[in-house]
């Protein structure tokens, strides 16, 4: 399934892929789809918009919004050759007004065991290493982004900040690192065994574990900010929770982390820290901008609700994995999602799209 980002930014598509493969077809050349033979459409509107007999456009989409295609066909001279994309709920897009988003290609490592511990990931770019000689650091190289830096344990502090020393003997910023340790204490479910799910808000960083033994750690972008209120900021929330629902993709808005009933419940209005803006809110479009505050992206892959809205799940639509962006849910890259997916219990069944989850996999959220 192809998926684009209606937006502003340039495409990263890959070079090789034709323009049809890259709008969900086969090909440049795929067919009309059967069921719009004769300009007529032959089976039911599936979508969720009703659209009125005599209408010829079907809904607009929103600057900014993901659209999920299934495939793609040229046109004629009749259609100024225009191309179209399908789209999963079998609605139609035409392609210049969309960009094909080819999503991150980053995905986490693998870990054998606590001797993997510490590490770290460069979490930017333009990153330097230091030589410090006394209580004077100078610059020795650059580390690349998202390199993996394992880590000897030992910190220095200067006027300038905290260095952490890296095992060729190179020393780094902490901030500019995403630290992976093991936890000071581990919970009870941990040491009987359980598999769960470690997010460090402040490191922004992802750990899977099977009882006391890492297997896996990633970069995650989670609420922002990092660390702060769910109840008055978009801040994800901490504490220990439990996968109670998980869908092979769905559809995801400005609600993502938390729903309206649950903003009527800590009672944000229109204008309060932390408050969801949406059409009928204020005069939109004159003292709200119009789509202020507001975004839908379709077929969002691999989510996991872990409290109320909250849920881990792919984000296809940013490459920032390390900083906090979110709404309040816990984004990955698809790879890792897929990765994390498959970890927890219980697993969706074969040809089914989405299974409710009793007594799931805990997820220890902390700063």
């Amino acid at each position: 399934m192809s998926r684009s980002v209606n937006s502003s930014r340039q495409s990263r598509c890959h070079n090789y892929a034709s323009l049809g493969e890259l709008f969900g077809g086969t090909s440049d050349d795929d067919p009309w789809p059967f069921w719009l033979r004769g300009n007529e459409r032959l089976i039911p509107n599936v979508s969720g918009f009703q659209v009125p007999e005599y209408a010829v456009f079907a809904d607009r989409a929103r600057r900014h919004t993901g659209l999920a295609f299934i495939g793609s066909f040229p046109t004629g001279p009749h259609h100024l050759k225009r191309r179209f994309a399908i789209t999963s709920d079998l609605r139609l897009a035409p392609t210049s007004k969309v960009k094909p988003d080819a999503a991150s290609p980053w995905h986490g490592v693998e870990l054998e065991g606590e001797g993997d511990l510490p590490f770290a990931f460069v979490r930017k770019r333009g990153v330097s290493a230091y030589r410090i000689d006394g209580n004077v650091a100078n610059a020795s190289g650059k580390l690349p982004r998202r390199s993996v830096q394992k880590l000897t344990g030992k910190v220095k502090r200067l006027d300038d900040g905290r260095y952490l020393q890296l095992a060729d003997g190179n020393w780094a910023y902490s901030s500019d690192l995403s630290i992976v340790v093991k936890p000071s204490k581990f919970p009870t479910f941990a040491k009987k065994g359980e598999r769960w799910i470690e997010i460090d808000l402040s490191e922004q960083v992802l750990v899977l574990w099977e009882g006391t033994k890492p297997v896996f750690a990633t970069l995650v972008s989670t609420g922002r900010p990092a660390i702060g209120d769910p109840k008055t900021t978009t801040a994800t929330p901490r504490g220990v929770f439990r996968i109670y629902m998980k869908h092979i993709s769905a559809t995801m808005d400005s609600d993502e982390g938390v729903s309206r009933r649950a903003q009527a419940e800590k009672g944000l209005k229109p204008g309060d820290p932390g408050y969801i803006p949406e059409k009928g809110d204020g005069a939109y479009g004159v003292t709200l901008r119009r789509g202020h505050g507001l975004f839908q992206l379709r077929e969002v892959p691999y989510i996991q609700y872990f409290e109320d809205q909250y849920a881990i799940h792919a984000a296809y639509w940013h490459d920032v994995f390390g900083i906090p962006r979110s709404h309040g849910c816990v984004n990955l890259a698809p790879a890792d999602a897929l990765r994390v997916f498959k970890f927890t219990s219980t697993p969706v069944p074969e040809g089914w799209h989405a299974v409710s989850v009793d007594n799931g996999t805990p997820v220890v959220i902390h700063k």
